[in-house]
């Protein structure tokens, strides 16, 4: 069986991927719209989110941070090999010591709750640690079973199996509504949705544990070659543990420090970073998903050939995400109207809508990041992202303290997008100094420039269609279709597909050359 993947193989796992992840997204955007109309915009809300954001951090480590980025690649090279029952003992001892690891952090937050909350929301109210800590006792247990399910997906992305994985997510923000449908319809205390969600986890895993098995994996014996394959998992885990999840690391950061502001602003702040997270998950969690395994084998024989992916891979991320960029930007306003509904105040939405913004800015970079960490992991380099995270990290905080400061709350979304750029820099350099890895400035200038001339006639294209739609429907006496969230994004979303295919159609036009969009 052969585990390469093509040009083709690689674009067509993304988009199956990118569009589960959409999915997931168009779930969560109506998961959240429940959200606001349950919990409001203040002191529960403000509870909840603190609440669910320790689990979440390490999900974020577990399932697409360190332990992905540490064991795909092992995974990939014993799959390789040909040794099955090596890769099994891999599994097992990894199961054994990682969901242990999640156990024993668990018993430490069901015993010193308070402890937690002291570095997960310093600044909250007696009312706000209340409502906190049954939330948390009852949401950490939803890590056991996500972290379970990326080992489990671990196995299969070496097989290049993607579906299953990708598909859980929807899966789970189903039940994670209908555990909503349910509180809201029933008046239930909020405790009964913590329990709507950990049964959903508990589902995923039950899914991917059947996946597992149906790809001839199995728990095998641990041998020797499984204990020094599991040797090398944690020899790459630990550096990655803090490098590879720095935006989770930022957020979490960002969400302690918010703590100490009004309420209702870590709500604000979590609504903001969720629609910046729709391109973010949807496109580069995808992809980077994707060329992890991709990288890897590369590695083993064509090492220099990243050269070249490292400059294609930056074009094509900024052809799919700067139009993301601008549209989220558009719309942040409305969003945030759509979102809180009769609950919305003027200042809610004000501050969402900058929020919004100043969170999109730094997409681009966002996106870069994760492919490039991908990139240092395949290349078996964990301390250099340890060190670029270590910079990224320190400047997010120094930003966040001086933005909130300054611009209170704004504060730290302009804080996010610097340090996002200063990671994007840092790994470059790392990338050149460590590896002789060249990003070619001049060759990605010459493509940004007429990128730019064709985006530009792209925005042309939408706002002149959007302002002709809107009058053509104000006089046939449907003004009222655009001035609702329901009919805005209908004809908003519309049109943004239509200027994508605009820009995909017309590339050759202007001289853009990208390998990921040749036929």
């Amino acid at each position: 069986m052969s585990f390469h993947l093509s040009k083709k193989s690689i674009l067509k796992k993304t988009a199956q991927v990118s569009m589960l992840t959409l999915l997931s997204r168009i779930l969560g955007i109506f998961r959240e719209f429940l959200m606001v109309r349950y919990l409001g915009v203040g002191a529960v809300s403000d509870a909840f989110i603190a609440a669910f954001k320790l689990p979440n951090f390490f999900r974020h480590i577990f399932a697409e941070g360190a332990l992905n980025a540490s064991f795909v690649p092992v995974m990939v090279k014993t799959v390789k090999d040909g040794n099955r029952a090596e890769a099994n003992g891999l599994m097992t001892i990894s199961f054994l010591f990682f969901e242990g690891l999640v156990l024993l952090i668990y018993l430490f937050v069901l015993i010193k709750t308070n402890w937690v909350l002291l570095v997960l929301a310093p600044g909250f109210s007696a009312e706000q640690v209340a409502y906190t800590i049954p939330f948390l006792r009852i949401l950490f247990s939803f890590l056991f079973f996500i972290s379970s399910s990326a080992l489990l997906s671990g196995a299969l992305n070496a097989v290049n199996h993607f579906f299953v994985p990708a598909f859980g997510t929807p899966l789970w923000n189903m039940i994670y509504i209908g555990s909503l449908v349910l509180c809201l319809s029933y008046a239930l205390p909020v405790t009964y949705l913590c329990v709507g969600i950990i049964f959903g986890a508990f589902v995923l895993f039950a899914l991917h544990l059947v996946v597992f098995f149906k790809h001839n994996f199995t728990f095998g014996r641990i041998d020797a070659g499984s204990i020094a394959a599991f040797k090398s998992v944690m020899a790459k885990f630990l550096p990655c543990l803090f490098g590879v999840s720095i935006v989770e690391l930022n957020l979490f950061i960002s969400g302690s420090i918010a703590s100490f502001l009004p309420k209702g602003s870590i709500s604000l702040l979590y609504y903001g970073s969720r629609f910046m997270n729709i391109p973010l998950g949807m496109f580069a969690v995808a992809f980077s998903s994707i060329m992890l395994p991709h990288f890897s084998r590369l590695v083993l024989y064509a090492p220099r050939r990243l050269n070249f992916y490292l400059l294609e891979i930056a074009k094509f991320v900024t052809w799919i995400i700067l139009p993301a960029m601008l549209f989220l930007m558009f719309v942040s306003r409305d969003l945030f109207i759509f979102l809180l509904g009769a609950k919305a105040t003027p200042s809610h939405v004000h501050q969402g809508c900058i929020i919004l913004i100043l969170y999109s800015s730094g997409l681009l970079f966002l996106c870069v990041n994760k492919i490039l960490l991908s990139m240092f992991y395949a290349l078996k380099d964990t301390w250099s992202t340890t060190l670029a995270a270590g910079l990224c990290a320190l400047i997010n905080v120094v930003g966040d303290l001086l933005g909130i400061w300054l611009f209170g709350v704004y504060g730290i979304g302009a804080a996010n997008t610097i340090a996002a750029l200063a990671m994007t820099l840092a790994c470059l350099i790392f990338l050149h100094k460590r590896h002789k890895l060249s990003f070619y400035v001049g060759q990605y200038l010459h493509f940004f420039v007429r990128y730019l001339l064709q985006l530009a006639c792209g925005c042309a294209l939408f706002v002149g269609s959007y302002r002709l739609a809107q009058h053509l429907l104000t006089s046939i006496g449907y003004s009222w279709f655009m001035t609702t969230s329901y009919g805005f994004f209908m004809t908003a979303c519309m049109l943004i597909a239509v200027t994508m295919i605009f820009l995909f159609i017309t590339r050759n036009l202007f001289g853009l050359k990208v390998y990921f969009l040749k036929r």
